[in-house]
């Protein structure tokens, strides 16, 4: 088990939001909520970051990978 440190912040919300989170997480601590939603966030802008440095190699490489598949293509028999 992985103990998380944790530390208490204070998050101005407007008030229709949190009232909202706060009748859907039901059970849950509305710390709870903000974790999940955060963690989620940052998932996804890390996958935005790594999908960006995907697209810059892909782009700075384009013209080798474009000669190479012209040079396979040329392999294939036609039919």
């Amino acid at each position: 088990m992985q103990i998380v440190e944790r530390i208490e912040t204070t998050v101005s919300l407007p008030k229709d939001l949190f009232e909202k989170a706060n009748q859907m997480s039901k059970d849950a601590e509305i710390s709870d909520v903000i974790e999940i939603a955060l963690r989620d966030y940052v998932a996804k802008e890390d996958r935005k970051e790594l999908n960006r440095r995907d697209i810059e190699i892909i782009n700075k490489n384009a013209d080798l990978i474009n000669k190479q598949v012209e040079e396979t293509l040329e392999f294939q028999a036609e039919w």
